[in-house]
């Protein structure tokens, strides 16, 4: 596998796991604003920062947002918003330039106790990109162009970005894309700093960044342990979690290691030429971007060295396959999608059924090129899916049941029968002999 090199094994586009669920949920402040108001916002191009998450605070009075084209001071509720994914896509000059922009409007918080509240003293004011006028970009840009960004390093902003780092069921997909914009804004920072500060300096910036950079990382660990090693555990895979878990860390770190070799070998600044742009090289998240675009296009010429962690049992790619695989069969113990809506005559349909996607899943493995350790726990796996699953039909019937004996006339109709465990498994059996 490939720094900055995501979604190019085969298996993703045609494998049955491409009906579990892929696309990504993400929800943004317009859900959660009136509707005469959502018509006035844009949806943004801006794929690569974060936005504030669940885990900062509420409040109680309704928002507010006026039609005007500046900022207008409001009362206003923090909202709380899923956080963007990190880039899969290119971070333009326009994204960089607005993520600067909205930058002026964040809120401001003070530390009361354990928490963190509005800061009474400074007036609340409330932008969304949509309200942003052309002549105030414009504007701005200017402003950037004349004065740059500054060498001090917005921390808030790191801050913000690498919040939210989980990985769960319902963005399983996303993790070496999480991973890769972890590592890429890592190495940034890192060169950044080694090469703007010296002596005490340098090792006050360098803890800020650690601190961050730790947290973030080991808290898509805990979360993917937490999930998904959880759900294999489930499965009868004992002591996979911790495994799993010291193998994300590692594979971060694989990754920041590779970015920053690729820095140290790459001058990604002499990109951004002419005076109008110099700018950007402030703005670290824009340059995690082109770090990523840059160490992507030189792993598809074949000219990227690739660094192996050998602390870890498993690699980014199996980590990503398991993550993907664990959210389809938890998504089909949870919704299982077999009709029991009538009776049948026989449930070997239903093996040769999950022996097809057992086979899906072989061939997938081989083709995304999954270690023998990750292949054997992913096939261990799939037997106590089975009963699971089987067990979730059950449930159904139950339901069908249930229903028969308040109305009796609906007996016949609809599947009151258990599934044949039996006749299930050795179709099963017989379909991969």
């Amino acid at each position: 596998m490939y720094i900055g090199q995501m979604g190019t094994n085969p298996w993703l586009k045609t494998s049955w796991l491409n009906r579990a669920g892929f696309q990504q949920i993400s929800k943004n402040m317009s859900n959660t604003l009136p509707k005469e108001h959502t018509q006035q916002q844009t949806k943004s191009v801006n794929t690569d920062r974060f936005q504030l998450s669940s885990s900062y605070p509420r409040f109680p009075n309704q928002m507010k947002i006026l039609e005007t084209p500046e900022a207008t001071q409001v009362n206003a509720t923090l909202v709380a918003a899923d956080l963007r994914p990190a880039s899969e896509k290119a971070y333009t000059e326009e994204d960089a330039l607005m993520n600067q922009y909205m930058k002026q409007y964040r809120l401001s918080f003070v530390k009361e106790g354990d928490s963190y509240v509005l800061d009474p003293s400074k007036p609340v004011k409330l932008m969304t990109e949509g309200q942003v006028s052309q002549e105030s970009l414009d504007a701005f840009r200017a402003e950037l162009e004349a004065n740059g960004l500054g060498d001090e390093i917005d921390w808030r902003g790191v801050q913000e970005d690498f919040a939210r780092m989980d990985i769960r069921f319902d963005n399983a997909e996303r993790f070496e894309t999480k991973a890769d914009y972890l590592a890429s804004r890592y190495a940034v920072l890192k060169d950044r700093i080694q090469t703007q500060y010296t002596g005490e300096k340098l090792e006050q910036e360098m803890q800020k960044l650690d601190g961050l950079y730790t947290k973030a990382k080991e808290d898509m660990a805990d979360s993917y342990t937490s999930n998904i090693g959880g759900f294999y555990e489930e499965m009868g895979q004992a002591g996979v979690s911790e495994e799993m878990r010291e193998s994300v860390l590692a594979a971060i770190d694989s990754k920041a290691d590779e970015y920053s070799a690729y820095l140290a070998e790459n001058d990604i600044y002499a990109d951004i030429t002419g005076p109008s742009r110099q700018w950007l090289k402030q703005d670290d998240g824009y340059m995690a971007a082109k770090l990523r675009e840059r160490a992507a296009a030189s792993s598809a010429d074949g000219t990227n060295t690739q660094m192996v962690s050998q602390q870890a049992l498993f690699s980014a790619d199996d980590l990503s396959f398991a993550a993907i695989y664990a959210k389809g069969l938890s998504e089909q113990i949870k919704h299982p999608d077999w009709d029991v809506k009538e009776p049948v005559e026989s449930d070997s349909a239903l093996g040769k059924y999950l022996a097809e996607q057992y086979r899906s899943l072989t061939d997938g493995m081989e083709q995304a090129d999954i270690s023998n350790e990750m292949s054997r726990i992913l096939k261990d796996s799939f037997e106590p899916f089975i009963d699971k699953f089987l067990d979730a039909l059950n449930q159904k019937i139950d339901h069908n049941r249930e229903r028969v004996a308040e109305k009796s006339w609906l007996s016949g109709f609809i599947r009151t029968e258990y599934i044949n465990r039996e006749e299930v498994y050795r179709a099963f059996a017989m379909a991969q002999s």
